[in-house]
């Protein structure tokens, strides 16, 4: 069974929501988060490399907030009785290898338009407790600091939240996404409570997708069209290559005629069994050709370089 990834704090800020921005919200001072955001919100892994991701909780009224993620959809309130579509193969490590564990990179650049605001120099806490990781693929961590959920502006601790104010707790799950872990939706599971045992839960949602490649698009007159060929491949599934053919995928093929700007679909085919697709299409004139794949929940998208016939 899949464990959830650990969760590490690594700074939290004080930011003054604004009525345009925030969602209607409980009675002022109730415990509440506002939202949850995860960065990149598409991952996508290729057959090495990671990514890491940042989850950033925004919430108030809490004296300790908590991040799990774990691969699955988050269950709906409206939801009925049903089976959820089979998981995707998760590979297993070569030569019973365990999943590397590379080192916490530093906190990320926040992009611009975020709602954490700059650091304030003299906010960050001293010292942060470690979470202590688990084994395999991590559990739950909290993010705690004793007697300070955050920083305001001035420096000065901030033990309690006044009305209108929020805070941005940052988590860096301790270990990255790579190919080894199950692709297709997962779900953040945020947690905020108080010192009187109060509690309050928010979800969201991503897709980890694995890498495709369109290879070798090849582009030829034939009569009056043209025949354009090519092999669509994703990052192996069972893990024991890095690329497979994949079979069964409708390509579309993609033209933008001489000094447009603008791609048009010409037409569409379905990869075989060895990724391999051929499509013949109609040549309206001169102009570059390209075959675009639209992706999936567990495969990203990908589109091959410009051919002229």
């Amino acid at each position: 069974m899949m464990r959830p990834l650990l969760a590490t704090l690594v700074l939290a800020t004080a930011t003054t929501a604004t009525t345009a921005a925030a969602a209607p919200a409980p009675a002022s001072g109730d415990l509440a988060i506002r939202s949850v955001v995860v960065r990149p919100s598409e991952p996508v892994v290729g057959p090495s490399g990671s990514v890491r991701l940042v989850v950033d909780v925004v919430a108030r009224g809490a004296d300790r907030v908590s991040v799990v993620l774990e691969p699955g959809r988050a269950p709906a309130e409206d939801d009925e009785p049903g089976e959820e579509p089979g998981p995707d193969v998760t590979p297993s490590p070569p030569s019973g290898d365990a999943v590397p564990v590379p080192s916490v990179s530093p906190d990320p650049a926040v992009p611009p338009g975020a709602t954490v605001p700059a650091t304030v120099p003299g906010t960050v806490p001293a010292a942060v407790p470690a979470a202590v990781p688990l084994p395999g693929l991590g559990g739950l961590a909290s993010a705690v600091v004793p007697g300070v959920t955050g920083a305001s502006r001035d420096g000065r601790p901030a033990r309690r939240i006044s009305s209108g104010e929020w805070e941005t707790w940052r988590f860096l799950p301790d270990k990255a996404l790579s190919r080894w872990y199950p692709s297709g939706p997962w779900t953040v599971v945020a947690t905020a409570v108080t010192g009187r045992g109060e509690r309050v839960v928010a979800h969201a949602g991503f897709n980890l997708r694995r890498e495709t490649e369109i290879e070798g698009l090849k582009v030829a007159r034939e009569g009056n069209g043209v025949r354009v060929t090519g092999t669509l491949m994703r990052v192996d599934p069972v893990g024991k290559v890095d690329y497979r053919p994949f079979a069964g995928q409708r390509v579309r093929i993609r033209f933008r005629p001489e000094g447009s700007s603008r791609w048009k679909t010409v037409g569409e085919a379905v990869t075989r069994r060895d990724g391999w697709f051929t499509a013949r299409v109609r040549a309206d004139g001169e102009g570059a050709w390209r075959a675009e794949y639209a992706g999936t929940s567990r495969y990203a998208a990908d589109a091959s370089p410009q051919r002229e016939a």
